[in-house]
């Protein structure tokens, strides 16, 4: 087989164009290319890195969604991975966590509502993966979400039903429930309230609780964390729990956090939301006793940030893959996939203008669907390079612009990629 790989890869990428130095193009549709074709690009960088992320410039558009589709089954198949990890909030993907566990043994109506913004287009993927799991019941699937969007009552209550059996001491229960915000509250509207009492200084809540509050979700998160990887060392019943503990408290400082600082510091507010991603990450490997993973997620969310970049003007945000390699030190493999017209259902993109516009650039010579590296020869004619990532009006770039080997390890390419039918969705915000 190892004989045909120098053939294929110039099969590959052999074109009628000029096609750029350092640039596959595929020749069929992303749910066509074969095994043998993505191994020829992808095995070596995929058979050394615990996390293989996937990030999308743009939410529910259809050409992302089928060679995301794509990669995740032939990494399931080829690479045995089996926990995907999805942008989708910690507790409300529980439901889509237990369908796709419910595959093993029948096949019932797929909870796509519970996805942010789901299409036509996201369907096949989990239609495959019910299918896989019904073929192998013994060693099937997961999924959880790892984002911070949930109802933070239900996190609350959590903590309270979960933290005696996990060992934690009850004064430390007890001083969650007196100094952190809204845990008296149940509803949205009560939860507006909290946030309409705004301080002085932009912040939303009042400082001395709110770092009192971290502290002590902190010494939840460890302590149950702590407890978890205990009871599964020693095969006790529990261990569980303790993880479900353990992210519930690192949800809880991201989404206060973010909110938080949401109206004096986009930097540290963003950033405490892509952190508690990279916790939850990191917890729900070590939950479900997984070495490796499949994380997807909008680009901004796994990129490395190794060097500064400006995400949509906010500044150098950082992302979540950032902080689980922060965390773990373990090694993750992340591709970008990114268009020159693209739509989904954040809206329509702009066209790229920039000379430096790396769309632009595959655009213009000729390439429709393609891979490439971060080292491809191509992107040394630039030392940055924009990537669409914005539906900014007028004549201004927008988007991000990256120093493509400090945040992607490889890039796929679509000339154009489009919304698909949009389903309905539950809240993203407020669910």
């Amino acid at each position: 087989m190892k004989s045909f790989v120098p053939i294929i890869a110039f099969f590959l990428s052999a074109s009628a164009f000029g096609a750029l130095p350092g640039v596959t193009e595929f020749k069929t549709t992303p749910e066509k290319i074969t095994d043998i074709e993505l191994s020829t690009l992808l095995r070596a960088h995929v058979a050394s890195a615990d996390v293989i992320a996937i990030g999308e410039t743009v939410h529910g558009s259809s050409a992302f969604l089928g060679i995301q589709a794509r990669l995740i089954r032939y990494l399931v198949a080829n690479h045995g991975l089996r926990l995907i990890v999805w942008e989708n909030p910690a507790l409300r993907s529980l439901e889509f966590a237990r369908w796709v566990s419910s595959c093993t043994k029948a096949r019932t109506p797929v909870p796509i509502a519970v996805l942010y913004m789901p299409t036509t287009a996201d369907l096949p993927l989990w239609d495959w993966v019910c299918n896989y799991n019904l073929a192998h019941p013994g060693d099937p699937i997961l999924f959880r979400g790892m984002d911070i969007w949930d109802r933070p009552w239900e996190h609350y209550a959590r903590i309270r039903a979960l933290g005696t059996a996990a060992g934690i001491s009850p004064l430390v229960i007890k001083s969650i429930e007196t100094s952190c915000p809204a845990t008296q509250s149940s509803s949205w509207p009560e939860i507006d309230m909290v946030f309409g009492q705004q301080q002085h200084d932009g912040k939303v809540f009042p400082e001395a609780g709110y770092e009192k509050c971290r502290t002590h979700l902190n010494t939840l998160l460890n302590t149950a964390r702590q407890s978890g990887m205990e009871k599964k060392q020693k095969k006790e019943s529990g261990s569980d729990d303790a993880f479900e503990l353990a992210i519930s408290a690192s949800t809880m400082l991201g989404w206060l956090g973010f909110y938080h600082h949401e109206r004096s510091d986009d930097i540290l507010s963003w950033n405490e939301r892509d952190r508690a991603q990279g916790r939850n990450l990191m917890l729900m490997m070590e939950k479900h006793d997984a070495k490796r993973a499949i994380l997807s997620a909008h680009t901004s969310h796994v990129s490395h940030n190794r060097s500064r970049a400006d995400w949509w003007g906010y500044g150098d945000l950082k992302s979540g893959v950032y902080f689980f390699s922060e965390l773990t030190q373990k090694k993750v493999f992340n591709i970008a996939l990114t268009a020159y017209e693209a739509s989904g259902t954040q809206g329509y993109w702009s066209l790229p203008t920039a000379s430096n516009s790396m769309d632009k650039k595959l655009h213009d010579a000729g390439h429709t669907f393609s891979y490439f590296a971060s080292n491809a020869a191509f992107l040394t004619e630039h030392s940055t390079w924009w990537m669409q990532n914005q539906n900014f009006p007028g004549p201004h770039e927008s988007g991000v612009e990256i120093t493509p080997r400090d945040h992607f390890d490889a890039f796929i390419f679509f000339d154009q990629s489009s919304l698909d039918k949009a389903l309905p969705q539950r809240p993203m915000w407020q669910p």
